[in-house]
């Protein structure tokens, strides 16, 4: 059963914060149950607007002495990966009480951009939120916290709904989903589904405040030839390498869904040879690129792909958003990457290292007219801020090189200084026509830091303004 609790915020500032979220409502918070199985988080309790929500302590439960050496090449690699998580649905204004099982000496809440200040009292750490949001909040040297605030479900079916298949509260061994023509797949808060979806439906949703789980035995989605499918609003997590793949598929969003990955290949969400995608108000906390689109066959045509209002946490071996490595079809083409947060983003790869967000052409596609715009990328990126590369086209196939222009980066900042690489192959594959429009690196104007670009001969009309 859910837990709701309704509270009329009082004083000037809540007046104010509700004001400015458009709604003079109660401030509404909707709890779910502790599924079976799940463990509680036994560094951190979490109440919201005075409600208890329940956390949990997830970890990988993969053997990580059978791993491959080049996924612990990192000291994170080398340990079991943990996070605690409290999910909820809520309206706005909220005020958060977090107690650690230890004093707090030092903390952190991510993304740095919501200037959120927070208060300590000993062990207690408590911060006001305007409404639903998703952070990263990190408090000594314990396991990183995730807080998912979720928007209030306002179309939840009944059990008993026509046309949905229905996982309520609870644990559910549901092995693979087919995902069908006009079908929709709900799946409840405090539900867990253990299994997979496939198909290559038309008209489809997937949607609720619960989790999808693979289990670390399968892919967790792939659609293939799909079109006009969502998923809104539920958690995927444990895939035993990318966790959501779309091939070939048409008008895909994903919308406030939670993205979580422990493992090698541990890709977010990939869009191969798909048009008209769009990933926004999404979290994505994941071992290799958050988000990355692809072009693997030779077929592969990618156009309009938004990245929008995102979170990325690259914990290992990982870009926030990268177009690359695979690039085999003909184009790629209207990407549109704008408002994100990019928290994290490390790890050795095929190219001497991730970037915090990058185009990596590895075969014989035309890359053009991609717009980076609005983001904010924090320091935990030790390698590389950006980077455009084509490269011989070998790194994954044996494939010809191929081509990237009309770059365009706007309002980027990067909090600390690292270099942006920029590397065309030959003469006739060439990075070219990038633009670099009021870009920060540590507070100072890319203008005043153009020694950390590195470029060979092969990049050309490159301007920084």
């Amino acid at each position: 059963m859910k837990r709701v609790e309704k509270r009329t915020p009082s004083g000037l500032l809540a007046f104010l914060l509700l004001w400015g979220a458009g709604s003079f409502g109660l401030a509404e918070v909707v709890t779910y149950p502790k599924p079976s199985g799940l463990v509680t988080s036994f560094d951190f309790s979490v109440t919201v607007n005075g409600q208890r929500v329940w956390t949990e302590q997830a970890q990988s439960t993969m053997d990580i002495h059978a791993l491959p050496d080049w996924f612990l090449g990192e000291p994170y690699t080398r340990v079991p990966q943990t996070i605690n998580i409290a999910s909820f649905s809520c309206s706005g204004p909220l005020s958060v009480k977090i107690k650690s099982r230890e004093p707090i000496i030092t903390y952190v809440i991510r993304p740095k951009s919501r200037k959120i200040k927070g208060s300590v009292n000993g062990s207690e750490l408590t911060f006001e939120l305007p409404g639903p949001d998703k952070l990263y909040i990190e408090i000594n040297q314990l396991a990183p916290f995730c807080l998912f605030a979720d928007p209030l479900e306002g179309d939840a079916p009944g059990a008993d709904s026509a046309g949905v298949r229905y996982f309520g509260p609870g644990v559910h061994e549901a092995g693979v989903i087919t995902l069908h023509d006009g079908e929709r797949v709900y799946i409840a808060g405090g539900a867990v589904v253990y299994g997979a979806i496939r198909g290559n439906p038309k008209n489809a949703r997937v949607f609720g405040r619960g989790i999808l789980d693979a289990a670390f035995k399968q892919r967790a989605v792939i659609l293939q030839d799909a079109e006009n499918v969502e998923f809104n609003g539920i958690t995927i997590r444990n895939s035993s390498s990318w966790t959501n793949t779309l091939i070939n598929c048409r008008d895909v969003t994903y919308r406030d869904v939670k993205v979580i990955s422990f493992g090698p290949g541990g890709d977010g969400i990939n869009p191969l040879g798909s048009r008209n995608v769009t990933i926004e108000n999404c979290f994505l906390r994941c071992t290799d690129d958050c988000i990355a689109i692809k072009a693997p066959a030779s077929n592969h045509v990618v156009d309009n792909i938004r990245v929008e209002n995102n979170t990325m946490v690259g914990f290992a071996f990982s870009d926030g958003v990268t177009i690359g490595f695979e690039t085999n079809g003909p184009s790629i083409t209207n990407v549109f990457v704008r408002d994100c947060d990019i928290l994290i983003a490390r790890g050795g790869s095929r190219v001497d290292g991730h970037s915090a967000f990058s185009v990596i052409c590895d075969g014989p596609a035309v890359i053009s007219n991609v717009h980076f715009e609005n983001l904010r990328v924090e320091e935990n990126v030790p390698l590389k801020l950006f980077e455009l590369h084509v490269t011989d086209g070998t790194k994954y196939d044996a494939n010809p090189p191929g081509h990237i222009s009309g770059i365009k980066l706007k309002n980027i900042s990067w909090e600390v200084a690292r270099p942006i690489v920029l590397v065309g192959f030959d003469k006739d594959h060439l990075v070219e026509d990038v633009t670099f429009e009021n870009c920060t690196v540590g507070g100072q104007p890319l203008s005043e830091r153009r020694d950390l670009i590195r470029l060979n001969k092969f990049a050309r009309d490159i301007a920084v303004r």
